[in-house]
């Protein structure tokens, strides 16, 4: 998004408050200045992050201050309420279930809902909570996830071959960190029920072990399916699996607005996903829906969709079709110039960005 915004003529400086990553540097290749708070962490890394913040704010004299994630914007919120740029905006990315164990950072974001001149949703459900916090109606708006979209130009076949995955197997892929509320104890247990109707079939985790990996795979040995596991770790080549897989699912427990099925959906690859969060308007009658912590519902739904391949072909071309209507990547940056340039004017957010349009 910040390219593409940075080809329309805004200047933007990033302030991280971890030190610099592979994004980083593609932003930084980009023409993105990006600046790293270096902390040191422990309890003098807020301190340090609202420092940083302050400096930049001061030095760069934003006319708008754009916060993504709660310690950024617990930290940059009140370090811009110092330095005072013209406007402030808040997006928020998940539901905020992360609430209930940070309870004083809960009330201090509350606190600052009414200081923001726009809080963003990527969801309908997100919006919702939002104003169930106390943010005032008229500021929250709905901004979508967008996605790039595209072939890869990489065979289908040359990626099964580099993961050893024969040419005729159903290849289920899963795209999530290894985190409790992915669900990923569901998924193995749903796969290992479903493997009796689909022996082809191959389930492929990808996303970073955030410490669960060890028991993803001692409940793939106990149940029997380790042989027909693979679990990548963090991958760069996202797009590329996704090309490679027959299905995608997911069984989240919470999601604001999963990227990963947008990705999915724009590849046109059906999916079966839990009804969380903002995950069922995302996906709309594109995909299959299941209860979460239901495996029996989940390994259902993954011996209908891999055992009829004229029915994931009509979900595919369904979830193609949404995702380029709704998420594109144009789409997405044209509704954040909208955003700033009707602030800007003096215009509410929920004039400017419905969140029922």
């Amino acid at each position: 998004m910040l390219p593409a915004l940075a080809a329309r003529g805004a200047r933007i400086r990033v302030v991280s408050l971890r030190p610099g990553g592979a994004m980083a540097e593609v932003l930084v290749a980009r023409g993105i200045a990006v600046h790293a708070v270096r902390s040191g962490g422990g309890r003098l890394g807020p301190l340090a992050g609202f420092l940083a913040v302050l400096r930049h704010a001061l030095a760069f004299r934003p006319h708008a201050a754009h916060f993504f994630l709660p310690e950024a914007y617990l930290v940059g919120g009140l370090a811009t309420l110092v330095a005072w740029p013209r406007r402030r905006v808040m997006s928020r990315r998940s539901l905020n279930a992360y609430q209930s164990a940070h309870p004083r950072a809960a009330r201090l974001e509350r606190w600052l809902h009414r200081r923001m001149d726009a809080l963003v949703g990527n969801s309908a459900a997100v919006c919702e909570e939002l104003a169930a916090e106390g943010a005032p109606a008229e500021r929250i708006a709905l901004i979508p996830n967008g996605v790039v979209t595209g072939p890869t130009g990489t065979p289908r076949e040359a990626v099964r071959t580099r993961l050893g995955i024969a040419p005729d197997a159903l290849v289920i892929l899963c795209v999530a960190n290894l985190i409790p509320y992915k669900g990923h104890a569901d998924l193995i247990e749903a796969f290992a029920r479903a493997r009796a109707a689909l022996p082809n079939a191959v389930l492929v985790l990808a996303g970073r072990d955030d410490g669960l990996g060890v028991a993803v795979m001692a409940q793939a040995e106990a149940r029997a399916v380790i042989d027909h596991v693979r679990i990548l770790g963090p991958r760069d080549d996202v797009p590329d699996l996704i090309g490679a897989a027959d299905l995608f699912a997911l069984a989240s427990h919470e999601e604001g607005a999963p990227n990963a099925v947008i990705e999915a959906m724009a590849a046109g690859l059906p999916a079966v996903v839990t009804a969380v969060g903002g995950t069922p308007e995302t996906i709309g009658a594109a995909g299959l829906l299941v209860p979460p912590h239901d495996p029996a519902a989940l390994a259902e739904a993954l011996v209908r969709l891999g055992s009829d391949a004229a029915l994931r072909a009509a979900l595919g071309r369904s979830a193609a079709a949404r995702a380029a209507e709704r998420f594109s990547l144009e789409a997405c940056v044209a509704r954040y110039v909208a955003l700033h340039a009707g602030l800007a004017a003096g215009r509410a957010a929920a004039a400017i960005l419905p969140r029922g349009a």
